[in-house]
């Protein structure tokens, strides 16, 4: 029932099918063993989709190098794209573009565009600076702004 939409959050955090399939077991073994913990006043599937969204996020911590500055910039500017071109795109083909992004830039952008996370829990859930995650996503809204206007 829910092994689809779980499949595609662990997609969004790994590099490859075989990785991604490797968290959601991971994530389901969890899930089965602490099932005397659920509480039923809280929505099932989301108390599942949390539990694999923080064992990918444990997944990426184990494969991010350690923390490293990132080059001092504008991190405030407004990237913007033509509604138009946008409207063309899929949302699969933005996942594809997406998923192209540096292995580091696509999990914090993930974090903060798609699962809703501040710039500080990022930060404290991947072990890195505000600052760093702040690059991040500004890195991948300027790659993502160039990829969507050059996509056809």
């Amino acid at each position: 029932m829910y092994h689809g939409k779980l499949l595609a959050l662990c997609l969004r955090y790994c590099e490859n099918r075989d990785d991604a399939l490797d968290i959601l077991n991971q994530g389901f073994l969890k899930v089965f063993h602490n099932l005397h913990k659920y509480d039923r006043k809280f929505e099932f599937g989301g108390w599942i989709y949390r539990i694999v969204q923080y064992t990918a996020i444990d997944h990426v911590r184990k494969h991010l190098r350690k923390d490293r500055q990132m080059p001092k910039q504008e991190l405030d500017e407004q990237i913007e794209v033509d509604a138009g071109i946008v409207e063309k795109l899929y949302g699969e083909d933005l996942l594809q573009l997406i998923h192209k992004l540096p292995f580091t830039t696509k999990v914090v952008f993930n974090l903060f565009a798609i699962e809703g996370f501040s710039h500080i829990d990022i930060a404290k859930e991947l072990g890195m600076s505000v600052g760093t995650s702040k690059w991040h996503v500004n890195n991948a809204r300027k790659r993502l702004k160039e990829w969507i206007e050059t996509y056809e």
